[in-house]
């Protein structure tokens, strides 16, 4: 009979499929993962601490996965995983397993396929910024005094999305809150895609990253047995991450998980949410799991998006852009123009658009965060302005 490994974020395992650097064959990666146990169910931090493992082979090897789920299907057989082929995943097989007072570590050797496949997009990346995560209910980290867990969790997934992102990197981090958590609370769509063309304006970023705690509440575990001891908590984990496009202020993702962890300390402990002690806790290890997922559920949607700037100066028919090397861009692209355009509909309401040049740009010359290009075949590229929009293809 054959078992599924474990499914950790249903809504967030809905991603693309299985796609590695050319050519295909398969290389053999070993890798240590580790998860919490909870609950003092071993089974189920061996499941975690497997797939733990597993995703940081395929992270080294380029590997896109549907879910480690959908991938390896896998047998029990006492102490030895057995593992079907399908997708990225050859074979893979437990090399041994530690215990670790309230973790469970693994070493798991994988054999992965590298396959054909990729998207033309795949080859550039695309600048993110992520803005303070807020609170819905303030008053909830209350217990704990978790009053800086906003921007500890926002810099925590910062440094996530820097190491586990294939596609993106971080453009830029902003320390201040934006009052997100009000406008969706408001429903003010219009005044969000305000704030998201506002802030890659400012950054350059062509995505925005937010996200809410809708939940941080703690709840009493069992029963106190004595009054003169508190008793044990299990804390609330409810985000909500927000995706937006910087150029149309569109939200393009609403992504939202419920986790629930122990909460490790004591009563009236003031914790520290930037503190190594805080992320290596139960409470901190399920967070940062949980936005981990997040970094590669928007890592996949958005591989193969298109990199776009804008043209930032224009010398004649030499056009500096802001697309650079940590962009991807090479000497020698060609690269389209968008004019922003108008017109009116058939119910009289005047819209914007963005119209394809008929110009192109070779680029001549790459920085790091800024290229140079030319207007292709020597033609006459006088109605190219700032602010027009560029796109690798």
């Amino acid at each position: 009979m054959r078992t599924s490994l474990l499914s950790l974020c249903s809504w967030l395992l809905v991603l693309a499929a299985v796609s590695a650097f050319a050519p295909a064959h398969a290389n053999w990666y070993e890798s240590t993962g580790s998860a919490p146990i909870i609950g003092q169910n071993e089974a189920k931090a061996r499941a975690r601490a497997v797939e733990d493992a597993l995703r940081q082979s395929l992270d080294f090897a380029g590997g896109r996965v549907t879910s480690v789920e959908h991938v390896v299907d896998g047998v029990l057989k006492g102490s030895h995983f057995e593992w079907s082929a399908d997708g990225a995943i050859e074979q893979a097989h437990m090399v041994s397993e530690r215990r670790s007072g309230d973790r469970l570590q693994v070493t798991v050797r994988a054999n992965i396929r590298q396959t054909h496949g990729r998207c033309a997009a795949a080859d550039f990346r695309k600048g993110v910024t992520v803005v303070p995560f807020e609170l819905a209910r303030s008053e909830q980290a209350r217990h704990g005094e978790l009053w800086e867990l906003e921007r500890a969790a926002s810099q925590r997934f910062a440094e996530l999305l820097g190491r586990h992102s294939q596609s993106l990197f971080l453009e830029h981090r902003i320390e201040r809150k934006v009052g997100l958590a009000g406008m969706r609370g408001a429903a003010n769509e219009q005044k969000m895609a305000g704030f998201a063309r506002h802030i890659g304006k400012d950054t350059d970023a062509q995505y925005v990253v937010g996200a809410i705690f809708d939940d941080i509440s703690t709840v009493q575990a069992g029963r106190n047995v004595t009054f003169w001891t508190h008793p044990d908590y299990n804390r609330n984990i409810g985000l909500t991450l927000l995706l937006f496009d910087t150029a149309s202020g569109e939200l393009l993702s609403r992504a939202s998980l419920r986790e629930q962890a122990p909460w490790q300390f004591e009563y009236q402990e003031s914790v520290d949410p930037f503190s190594q002690k805080f992320w290596q806790s139960l409470y901190g290890d399920t967070l940062e799991r949980s936005m981990r997922d997040l970094v590669r559920g928007i890592d996949d949607q958005l591989a193969c998006e298109e990199p776009r700037g804008q043209v930032v100066q224009v010398n004649g028919n030499d056009i500096t852009i802001n697309l650079g090397t940590k962009h991807g861009l090479q000497q020698g692209q060609r690269l389209h123009i968008y004019h922003r355009g108008s017109f009116w509909d058939d119910q009289g309401i005047y819209r914007e658009q963005w119209v394809l040049s008929p110009y192109q740009l070779d680029v001549t010359q790459v920085e790091r965060s800024s290229a140079l290009g030319r207007v292709s075949d020597n033609q006459v590229g006088s109605n190219i302005q700032v602010n027009d929009r560029v796109t690798v293809r």
